[in-house]
């Protein structure tokens, strides 16, 4: 009888508020994306650069020297529907976007980028203590943590100066703006670890390598890093310039 409540009620559920699409609102006959939109999601291709984790047509990290991480995966990228999807997932709270939609592939890619890497925590990106708004980038870590088995630490690396919003400063004063802004906490915990590195999205890789700083300078041995997505300007080939 329960079971007959339960179909019932979700029936007229669906009747009174179909599913939307998640990007731009279109009635759909089962929840995520309308196929327009599910055309606008940009991926990150599977041959991306190791270091940075763009497509080598949008590689621009010169080849891992100014990073003070490892290795990096991204998802996608942050353009199109991507961006739309991320920012009511950051800013909204709408974890559907990323439940429903960005989940799957953000999980599949970072599992088979990182098979064998001996993790011993799965570490987010820190808000400032005073910040209450949404943790997408503890969100992700945890969605991370069940699906790779690697404990979730948020009480290894904080953020210990307010900052302004990386996304609205130009690449010259990001490295600024976030310069020893992150601090470790429990060192006697970080020794010779293996860490992955967690955050919604990678522009010019300032936000990443401050906190790989702090978690390498307490004694972190590797830290790697995996993002939902990347800010990576045009392709190349976009731009006219050949590919080498």
């Amino acid at each position: 009888m329960k079971k007959i409540k339960f179909s019932l009620a979700g029936w007229l559920c669906r009747l009174l508020f179909p599913p939307r699409c998640l990007s731009c609102g279109a009635l759909l006959e089962q929840d995520g994306l309308c196929q327009r939109c599910a055309a606008g999601l940009s991926l990150v291709e599977e041959d991306a650069c190791r270091f940075c984790g763009r497509g080598r047509d949008r590689c621009r990290c010169d080849y891992g020297k100014a990073l003070l991480f490892e290795q990096a995966v991204n998802a996608y990228y942050y353009e199109g529907t991507g961006r739309v999807l991320l920012q009511k997932f950051k800013f909204h709270g709408n974890t559907a976007c990323y439940d429903q939609v960005l989940a799957q592939r953000f999980l599949a890619r970072t599992a088979q980028a990182y098979a064998g890497v001996p993790f011993d925590y799965i570490v987010p990106v820190p808000r400032h203590a005073k910040d209450h708004r949404f943790d997408q980038a503890r969100y992700l870590a945890q969605s991370l943590s069940k699906q790779l088995g690697v404990r979730c630490r948020t009480d290894l690396l904080e953020k210990v100066r307010k900052t302004l919003p990386q996304h609205r400063q130009n690449r010259e004063n990001r490295g600024k703006n976030i310069k020893g802004a992150f601090a470790a906490c429990k060192k006697q915990e970080l020794q010779g670890v293996c860490i992955l590195l967690v955050d919604d999205v990678s522009t010019s890789f300032s936000t990443l390598n401050e906190c790989a700083m702090a978690l390498k300078n307490a004694g972190a041995d590797r830290v790697l890093c995996a993002c939902l997505m990347t800010a990576a300007g045009k392709n190349k080939k976009d731009q006219g310039d050949r590919h080498e």
